[in-house]
């Protein structure tokens, strides 16, 4: 099997929750193999949430290419292969440009040598080419926290509402939600809680945003990255960043209107 671009990941884990958080947003996917590395960015079929993810060549254990090369994915199709690959197990990903398949190949912790593999081949669609816009904002607030903390605070908010909103001043951050029979969550975490590692902000910020789209990102990625940078402003997107060991994944959402 002659694959044109191949990339071999130390652990299991990265991938495959990447591509989780990917899975619960996006129908199909465009991937791209350049000498740098691999990328994705699309928007969701609801166009408030544009999503990239990259996985850098010097951050993988093995990478090639022999020419630059885009993909289509359906994202389906690699769900329940993806269940089966192991934090700890390496995972090898490939184009068979002359099949036109999207193969996975999964290998234990020793590796390739270990003489065992699972393999999954998986078609190559030809999907419309996208005009995914560049999005440049200048953001008046910014901080940096542990992606669990992060998480849980997504989560109690969404026991209350599907909406949350984040305020940002010098001093703390506060996420707060209300939902119906005046139920309501507030959780603030000052300057020197543990769980908040940076904060800035030119006065103080404020904007509401889909919890549940949060969630969908932030409940996967907090598995393989210890920390997210957020970005806001008054009425503007919400960006999160979560940066891991082979890669980076950013999400730019939307505010809420109401």
């Amino acid at each position: 099997m002659s694959l044109v671009a191949r990339a071999l990941f130390p652990k299991g884990k990265e991938p495959r929750y990447a591509f989780e958080a990917l899975i619960s947003m996006l129908p199909e996917i465009t991937l791209s193999f350049t000498t740098d590395g691999i990328s994705i960015k699309a928007l969701d079929p609801s166009k408030v949430a544009l999503l990239q993810l990259d996985f850098t060549a010097g951050g993988l254990e093995e990478y090639s290419v022999d020419h630059d090369v885009k993909i289509g994915l359906i994202l389906s199709s690699v769900k329940e292969a993806l269940k089966r690959v192991g934090a700890a197990e390496k995972l090898e990903i490939g184009v068979d440009e002359e099949r036109k398949r999207f193969v996975m190949m999964v290998y234990p912790k020793k590796g390739r040598e270990a003489g065992i593999s699972r393999r999954f081949s998986f078609p190559i669609v030809q999907l419309a080419e996208e005009e995914v816009p560049e999005i440049n904002i200048e953001y008046e607030a910014s901080f940096e926290m542990d992606s669990a903390a992060f998480d849980d605070m997504m989560a109690l908010a969404e026991s209350v509402s599907d909406a949350v909103a984040i305020q940002v001043s010098q001093d703390s951050v506060v996420f707060s939600a209300e939902g119906e029979g005046g139920r309501e969550a507030v959780s603030e975490f000052g300057r020197d809680s543990e769980s908040l590692y940076d904060v800035n902000a030119q006065g103080t910020v404020k904007a509401k945003y889909s919890v549940e789209l949060i969630r969908n990102v932030s409940g996967k990625l907090k598995g393989i990255s210890k920390r997210v940078k957020a970005e806001l402003g008054d009425a503007k997107p919400l960006k999160l960043t979560y940066e891991f060991a082979t890669g980076t994944f950013t999400m730019i959402l939307a505010p809420r209107a109401d």
